[in-house]
């Protein structure tokens, strides 16, 4: 019995493929080769959109970079000129009184560069992406185009 299963899957195997007609397979195989060239040029716009996408991203960490440094040097040199200032002082009221306004200085200035680099980095990441997620619409209307 297990022979007689065996042999009769080729012969019906076979008559499948006879049955098929060569304009169906000419059909079959464009349809296949117009979705490979489709794929391949998708895929070039991904990696387009790839490049696009790290050289926003490289852009804004040079801006990020820049803008912490250049905020790291006015801090430091904000605190040199209030340490000057302390010890310049002609008393402890008024050291401490530089002091304090110094770091409340500081802390302000620090909090702003906080939400600076917050918006910074929400506009970056918009940006970034936004080509990726033109992309993945793409992909999508691609796959619903060749669904049944």
């Amino acid at each position: 019995m297990a022979t007689a299963k065996k042999t009769a899957a080729p012969e019906s195997g076979f008559e499948t493929i006879s049955a098929v007609s060569p304009d169906a397979l000419k059909k079959g195989f464009e349809k296949f080769a117009k979705s490979m060239s489709d794929f391949a040029d998708f895929q070039k716009s991904s990696l387009d959109a790839m490049l696009t996408s790290a050289g926003s991203l490289a852009k804004a960490v040079e801006k990020a970079a820049s803008e912490n440094s250049a905020f790291a040097k006015a801090t430091y040199e904000d605190g040199v000129a209030a340490a000057r200032a302390a010890a310049a002082s002609k008393s402890v009221q008024e050291a401490f009184d530089i002091q304090s306004d110094y770091m409340r200085s500081a802390f302000e200035k620090g909090l702003n560069q906080f939400n600076k680099m917050a918006d910074h980095w929400i506009s970056t990441s918009k940006e970034v992406s936004e080509p990726l997620t033109a992309r993945y619409g793409e992909f999508v209307e691609i796959v619903q185009s060749y669904r049944p």
